[in-house]
């Protein structure tokens, strides 16, 4: 009930500040330059014509000063803030030719470096500059650190990346189809941008420049990244805050906050969840974690405790229709991973998960056509539907393999990343091997815990087994006393991945595609499993 109220006293004042929002004008827009001469302009919002010397509060977005929701943070200035919202590259693109965040790191262009300095030494600011913002804010944040700016004293971020690449780009080398062309149909319209983007499927320099992870040694400041099991960007959330919480530069290192709730990317604008809704005791974490609270401390330098809070604190997951379990309840912990321990359930031949190694050898296998992929139906989506959602609908296909554990005995808490382990051949030079986790409830609907999916381009087509490793993202649930365990292993989940044509990326550019014979292998000499990170019970 607390945790209630105080959600509720949250979202009321978030409101508040929207409609605030929608009545504040810009004090005054000034124009920024950049090291090459382009100047972004930039709308700063005063408690008071008058005000000078103030804490400032920066907002960076590909999608312009005006976006909303993102503008409704400049009632921030009411707290005695500067909040300055500036355009991106992007957003100043009339023809959406530009690549968003390509100028927004520390490389030749460091747009985010010279907006900081240049408020910082401005007479409107006391030479303290936090950011703020989720989503494409939160990864104009995330690229704008390592440039290491001296007036930057700390970032507030929400639902971003570390890597555009690994995290939003081509998670286990596929394109993030929907993903990719929805968010460039709103920052780069230009066609030959996403054909540029296609024709670069391998890790290299141009993806180099957009990866965070890599030199999180360079930043300095401490951070709070907030993000939901059911985000898109939910394992780039982790893998930023692990890389500045391990290896992050004097300042950054051993500062950083991690909140992680059972929320999808459009939290807390949207509290629906899949077929459900968020649990009333999900709604927000028993401590303040708003943006005022966080840049009090940081910018102003009000004791409030904002950097005593445990670095992580998460949500464990339970039964969504709200049945009795050990979930749904809020945790916290000093490191990620959480220590676990590593569970293996086997796939069997006769289509079991089974925690003991079988020794019956099988080979199991089905035709992947590429013209009638599986559907997504929710999962870690930007503009699909999110969340927990039923996948009974298509678990009879034939293009799939459905393996399913006994009934819970218990309840069993998995909190950390989930990889599975297959021995895999195909009769294709290239495919894809998709494996979707799902708790299986009393009444038979089979509910999305993740999905994860890895490319597999063979030199050429083989029949012998080699061992894939697919990773998912992490999670933290308890699937119940009474449910079950399953695992759905396929070649598609389409849109939110291209579909492999089967052919290579060669013969996918000549229109060519091919019908795949996918063959998983099982038993004692093949020992494919699920590894889950199982959480041991307090008695």
């Amino acid at each position: 009930m607390i945790v209630a109220v105080r959600y509720l006293a949250a979202l009321f004042l978030l409101f508040t500040q929207v409609l605030i929002a929608t009545e504040l004008k810009p004090s005054t827009t000034v124009s920024i330059p950049m090291r090459d001469g382009i100047t972004l302009l930039t709308d700063l919002y005063l408690p008071s014509p008058e005000a000078r010397h103030l804490p400032c509060i920066l907002i960076r977005l590909p999608a312009g000063r005006d976006a909303q929701p993102w503008v409704s943070y400049a009632a921030l200035s009411k707290l005695g803030y500067v909040v300055a919202i500036q355009d991106t590259r992007s957003a100043i693109d009339p023809e959406g030719k530009t690549l968003p965040f390509v100028s927004d790191g520390w490389e030749k262009l460091q747009d985010g470096f010279d907006a900081v300095e240049w408020l910082a030494k401005s007479e409107y600011t006391n030479g303290k500059i936090g950011t703020l913002g989720f989503s494409a804010a939160g990864i104009t944040q995330v690229l704008l650190a390592p440039s290491n700016p001296p007036g930057l004293k700390c970032q507030y971020i929400g639902t971003a990346f570390g890597s555009l690449y690994h995290h939003a780009i081509y998670p286990g080398g596929q394109l993030l189809k929907n993903q990719v062309e929805g968010w460039l149909g709103k920052y780069a319209r230009d066609q030959g941008v996403l054909g540029a983007i296609c024709a670069q499927p391998f890790y290299n320099a141009l993806w180099a420049k957009m990866d965070a992870i890599k030199v999180a040694n360079r930043v300095t400041v401490p951070g709070l990244f907030y993000g939901g099991w059911y985000d898109t960007f939910l394992q780039g959330t982790i893998d930023a805050f692990v890389s500045r919480q391990n290896n992050g530069g004097v300042g950054a290192k051993g500062t950083q906050k991690l909140i992680i709730g059972p929320w999808t990317h459009h939290y807390p604008l949207l509290m629906t969840l899949g077929d459900f809704q968020v649990p009333k005791v999900g709604y927000a974490p028993i401590f303040d974690m708003s943006p005022q609270h966080w840049f009090d401390f940081y910018l102003k330098g009000i004791p409030n405790g904002a950097s005593e809070i445990a670095p992580i604190n998460y949500y464990v997951m339970g039964p969504f229709d709200g049945s009795p379990s050990s979930g749904n309840i809020w945790k916290s912990a000093q490191v990620w991973p959480i220590p676990a321990t590593k569970t293996s359930f086997y796939l069997t031949a006769d289509h079991k998960l089974d925690v003991s190694l079988p020794k019956r050898q099988g080979i199991l296998s089905y035709l992947y056509d590429p013209r009638h992929p599986i559907p997504t139906i929710g999962g870690c989506n930007l503009f699909l539907d999110s969340g927990p959602k039923d996948q009974q609908s298509f678990e009879h296909r034939t293009d799939l393999l459905l393996f399913t554990s006994d009934l819970m005995k218990e309840d069993l808490e998995i909190t950390g990343q989930v990889v599975a382990k297959l021995f895999f051949s195909s009769d294709v030079p290239d495919t894809d091997v998709v494996v979707r986790l799902t708790d299986v409830y009393p009444d038979g609907r089979s509910i999305l815990i993740l999905d994860g999916l890895q490319r597999m381009e063979f030199n050429e087509a083989s029949n012998e087994p080699v061992e894939v490793t697919v990773n998912l993202p992490a999670t933290s649930i308890v699937i119940a006393k009474n449910h079950r365990i399953r695992i759905s292993v396929s070649s598609s989940n389409y849109p939110k991945y291209e579909k492999n044509l089967n052919v290579g990326y060669t013969g996918a550019n000549l229109g060519q595609f091919a019908i795949a014979h996918n063959k998983f292998y099982v038993g004692n000499d093949h020992p494919s499993r699920i590894e889950l990170p199982v959480i041991e019970r307090t008695k």
